[in-house]
């Protein structure tokens, strides 16, 4: 301990003041301590007004550590700051700030470099030019274009805020309560100037004593024992501090680290500053936004891992990307090791220092630049009740998409950042990403184009186009086709502006893309509108096909009037492969499959270029025997209105054609078709099984689909009248079986049986019914005789 007291300005004079990582917010300033800051203010005042019985106003021990000309106050940090507080006002007030502010300096803080800023700036003289005290000097400050809006949640700078100006807040008896610097020295320049030559005197009013705790080495734990009220960091202050600490270590082994700690323009200021105004309109109601920023700056990076390092989905980077992409839980715990791999060259942070200094340059939130059909996409993540949003696979391509066109623009240009999302989002949603292999994949095409963010439709239409990656081949191959229409178009004629196109914009082929890609469910993939019947590109009936699709599937599109279109299509079909992979319904993401599929593409073009999409009722196909009656069922019957959904056509042993749902079980689900048991039973079809007064030589069966001549299953339990009711059973491979008690009795009697192919009408079929009844008669009676 030292011999003497000390003042706090001697004090500042001997030792640079760091407050610690870890620490407690500056409590004397919270809100709720108003009392405590008005007795501790107006001691000190009485101190300098010299109103106290003692000569010297003797503060509490300050307990503290040296290292490296550092002192850490490891107990007594609350009083340092109100102190360091007083002087800062008062040399402000006294016209006294140049002279002082270099002393001033050396009291900062050591990681939360908000705090640390804001003090410097409150030590720059210049920054307080233009105050005149007319104004209240919280006012003053948090209007100055140097306090970050982000500061205003800080809790650390919202005390030392309070503890210049005060609060409004009232005591009990109404009055206001003085607590604050401004509200209790309310004096003139004169007095402050007096006040000044007392604090900085040899015999100064206000002291207290020192304790070097020289042989303790300051640690974390030395300063929660100590303190108990410490405060530990956050998450993501430990992964600040870690960062920081990181870049450090790298300048020591390499120079070109060196500038990434810049005291002005260096990543450990930006990081509390322009990085975090980033994000502060998304805050929580708290004013929080931790997770948030983590949360960025961890899909930033495992990009970076995907990208630069070619990290594999098993790596420990890979951590970064969540549960199935859900990243929302991840916490800054396991220590930097999985950051340091991954930022193991300058040019990384170089490129991330980039996008931050774009993005604060972005005048609306980035997606507000891309296409409006993409949909809802949070780039800055946003708090969502107690968890933050995140990004699905699709998503994460497209976050990355803006990633590359920050880092690498030379300045953000709307018209060349609406191109570049336009091509980022047309590729990204028009593939399948349902793994991790195919995001990393469209993650190195967009890696690949991305050397052109500013001239995205230049390069895709020039004739030295090239790139390695075979991701999206038939999406990129359409953007090509748009680019080079965009910027050098074929004769075609342009399609009509739309009555609500606005007069300023103007409308050309890129905007009649655009339109065209935002309709209905196309979500930027057009092909269908510029590719002929032989899978070229060809313009020359752009304008009919989109007036045709807009027709066709707008809000109450053609499409959706039962299976009409999708029965008309199916008319067009003169290759059999054309029914393979088909789903038979009239979804919008069946008919979105159909239109871009190249398979279809002469059917699909056929249909956009015709004037009538009713089905003709002479329908007769091209095909023969068994296919024929396939493709005629499905154009004429009807059948497609009443099926289930997803729906594929498969071929089954004994020449069944037979439509259900991929991997359906229910046998309800499945539809035989081109089968002549349709047409017979439903000739014969009386109603179902429990009906009441069956008429005589009629079927009943609860398997028919009602409004067509169809039923449904494998195989068809009907019930026939004749003396009495009969169960049969026709059988998928065309045996028709009699029942009795749900027993096939051909096990016990192969008589008891009817071959389906050889019915020739539903006359015959009654016939041949009959005779199976009787041969039932003749067994069962001949079993009787014999018991």
């Amino acid at each position: 301990m030292t011999n003497e007291a000390t003042s706090f300005w001697k004090f500042i004079g001997n030792y640079q003041i760091e407050i610690p990582i870890i620490q407690r917010d500056y409590a004397q300033g919270r809100l709720g301590k108003e009392h405590l800051r008005n007795n501790f203010l107006v001691n000190l005042k009485l101190a300098l007004d010299y109103q106290l019985p003692e000569p010297a106003l003797k503060l509490d021990f300050v307990y503290g550590s040296e290292d490296e000309g550092k002192l850490s106050p490891l107990d007594g940090q609350q009083r340092l700051t109100t102190l360091w507080l007083l002087h800062w006002y008062v040399a402000l007030r006294a016209g006294k700030l140049e002279e002082a502010s270099v002393r001033l300096r050396n009291f900062t803080y050591e990681t939360r470099i908000s705090s640390r800023e804001f003090c410097r700036n409150l030590c720059i003289p210049q920054n307080f030019e233009e105050y005149e005290g007319n104004i209240g000097i919280v006012d003053f400050i948090t209007s100055r274009t140097w306090f970050y809006s982000s500061w205003k949640q800080d809790p650390t700078i919202q005390s030392m805020l309070r503890m210049i100006g005060g609060t409004k807040i009232n005591d009990k008896q109404g009055n206001d309560i003085i607590d604050g610097l401004e509200e209790l020295f309310d004096a003139n320049k004169e007095s402050f100037e007096s006040y000044w030559t007392a604090l900085t005197s040899e015999n100064a009013p206000i002291v207290f004593y020192y304790l070097n705790l020289k042989d303790f080495k300051l640690t974390d734990n030395l300063y929660i024992k100590m303190n108990a009220r410490g405060k530990q960091l956050t998450s993501f202050e430990n992964f600040k501090a870690d960062f920081i600490g990181y870049i450090e270590e790298k300048a020591k082994e390499d120079d070109a680290w060196g500038r990434f700690l810049n005291t002005e323009k260096g990543i450990p200021i930006k990081l509390d500053t322009e990085w975090t105004d980033v994000f502060w309109k998304n805050r929580d109601s708290n004013g929080e936004i931790d997770r948030i920023f983590f949360a960025f700056l961890n899909r930033y990076l495992l990009n970076c891992a995907i990208i630069y390092n070619d990290a594999k989905d098993t790596s420990k980077e890979w951590k970064l990307y969540g549960t199935e992409s859900d990243d929302s839980s991840l916490r800054y715990d396991n220590g930097f090791s999985i950051y340091s791999s991954i930022l193991s060259k300058p040019e990384f942070l170089e490129n991330l220092s980039s996008l931050f200094e774009r993005l604060a340059g972005v005048k609306e939130d980035v997606c507000a630049y891309l296409p409006k059909w993409f949909g809802e996409f949070d780039f800055i993540p946003k708090y969502t009740g107690n968890t933050i949003s995140t990004l699905t696979q699709t998503q994460r391509v497209v976050f990355f998409g803006v990633c590359r066109y920050l880092e690498s623009c030379s300045a953000f240009n709307e018209r060349r950042f609406r191109r570049w999302m336009r091509v980022v989002c047309n590729l990204a949603e028009n593939t399948t990403i349902n793994t991790v292999d195919a995001m990393v994949a469209r993650l190195k095409l967009i890696d690949e184009l991305s050397k052109h963010v500013e001239n995205i439709y230049e390069y895709l239409a020039s004739e030295d186009f090239k790139i390695q990656s075979k991701a999206s081949p038939e999406q990129l191959g359409e953007e090509i086709a748009k680019a080079k229409q965009i910027l050098k178009p074929q004769e075609a004629q342009l399609p009509e502006r739309p009555t609500d196109w606005s007069d300023d914009k103007e409308w050309n082929w890129e905007s009649a893309i655009s339109e065209a890609e935002g309709y209905a469910f196309f979500n930027g993939a057009i092909r269908f509108l510029f590719r002929n019947k032989n899978n070229k590109w060809e313009w020359n009936n752009f304008t009919t096909k989109w007036r045709n699709a807009q027709f066709l599937f707008g809000e109450k599109g053609f499409y959706k009037n039962k299976s009409t279109l999708l029965r008309y299509f199916i008319s067009k079909f003169t290759e059999w492969d054309m029914f393979l992979g088909i789903t038979f319904d009239s979804t919008q993401s069946s008919w979105r499959s159909n239109l871009l599929d190249d398979k279809w593409s002469c059917p699909i073009d056929e249909m956009l270029c015709s004037s009538s999409f009713e089905v003709n009722p002479d329908y007769h196909s091209s095909f023969e025997g068994k296919q024929k009656a396939v493709q005629e069922e499905l154009v004429i019957s009807g059948l497609l209105d009443y099926i289930e959904r997803g729906c594929y056509l498969n071929y089954r042993d004994n020449d069944i054609y037979i439509l259900y749902p991929y991997n359906a079980k229910a046998d309800r689900k499945k539809y035989i078709i081109a089968d002549k048991r349709n047409k017979l039973l439903s000739t014969l079809y009386g109603g179902c099984i429990d009906l009441s007064n069956k008429q005589l030589g009629k079927i009943y069966t609860n398997q028919k689909i009602e409004g067509c001549d169809f039923f449904w299953g494998w195989d068809i339990h009907f019930i026939y009248v004749d003396d009495a009711e009969y169960a049969f059973r026709w059988q998928h491979w065309n045996w028709i079986d009699l029942y009795e008690d749900n027993k096939r009795l051909y096990e016990e009697n192969n008589n008891l049986t009817i071959n389906g192919s050889e019915i020739k009408d539903e006359k015959d079929l009654v016939e041949k019914m009959d005779q199976c009844i009787d041969r039932y008669r003749i067994s069962k009676g001949n079993a009787d005789q014999l018991n």
